[in-house]
């Protein structure tokens, strides 16, 4: 896939750092959008998530929720997080149902002569961890690395046991197969990359991403379609465009989309979600 950088004016750089996001980080980002998601998420109180430092590990968090998460549940969540975080910074959690391709790994008893793999090539680069059991006492680690965020399903013995874990890697249906497989190279490709910053990098689908999540902020500010127009081309293109049909179909394409995405699409564009649920 081809990527590019963008001309972008100073008021869209906020916006870059979601070109190292995955598919499950730009379905919360279109979610955090919704204004029924966040009159659910204002319900939430801060006293049902328990949150503690890590025992073992620096950069480490223990998210559990104190009482059932029905209204998360609904939205395709493990449990209720903050809309006002973005998708890298955000303690999304995707069930199992909402987002069936995230990564599986089983967990064993380790002995003590025996190393994993798995966690000794994660933990090589600068990452932080967050470990959420959901009410059901279902396990998740979010690894955060180089700007993107890689959830990870986990079963198997807990990893907060007594005794060491060894890790592997999970494929639990052919269906998927092939899917599941480019998600584990984009996630390995994120631990393999050497930190520092870089350009923000897009290909067709994240820009139209992006441009949707622009074309969102900008109604939800009282914005018009035009102005939409004027801050992804610029005053001057769209003095010379408007009057066209061509900037106004793209522009409501571009709003239609992303207005889809927001309102439940996510779920079966984004997360690969079955088509019935919830």
């Amino acid at each position: 896939m081809q990527h590019f950088t963008l001309d972008s004016t100073t008021d869209l750089t906020r916006y870059d750092y979601l070109w190292r996001l995955s598919p499950d980080r730009w379905a919360w980002e279109f979610l955090r959008r919704s204004p029924e998601f966040r009159r659910d998420a204002a319900l939430r109180q801060e006293h049902e998530i328990s949150a503690i430092p890590g025992p073992c590990l620096l950069n480490a968090r223990l998210l559990r929720p104190r009482s059932s998460q029905a209204l998360a549940d609904r939205w395709g969540l493990a449990l209720m997080a903050d809309p006002a975080r973005n998708g890298y910074d955000a303690d999304v959690v995707w069930s199992r149902e909402a987002f069936p391709d995230q990564i599986e790994i089983y967990c064993i008893t380790r002995a003590p002569h025996q190393k994993c793999e798995i966690w000794e090539h994660v933990t090589t680069v600068s990452s932080s961890y967050t470990h959420v059991t959901d009410f059901a006492g279902r396990e998740y680690l979010l690894v955060r690395c180089n700007g993107s965020v890689v959830q990870n399903r986990c079963s198997g013995v807990s990893m907060l046991g007594l005794e060491p874990v060894r890790m592997k890697l999970m494929i639990s249906d052919m269906q998927s197969f092939s899917r599941r497989i480019k998600l584990l190279q984009a996630a390995f490709a994120v631990y393999d990359e050497k930190p520092g910053r870089k350009a923000a990098k897009w290909s067709k689908t994240t820009q139209v991403l992006r441009d949707g999540l622009i074309a969102l902020d900008c109604l939800e500010l009282g914005g018009t379609r035009r102005d939409i127009a004027v801050a992804l081309y610029g005053l001057e293109r769209v003095q010379e465009e408007w009057g066209g049909p061509s900037m106004k179909h793209n522009i409501r394409y571009l709003v239609n989309k992303a207005e889809r995405l927001r309102d439940g699409a996510y779920l079966s564009d984004l997360l690969c979600a079955d088509p019935f649920f919830p």
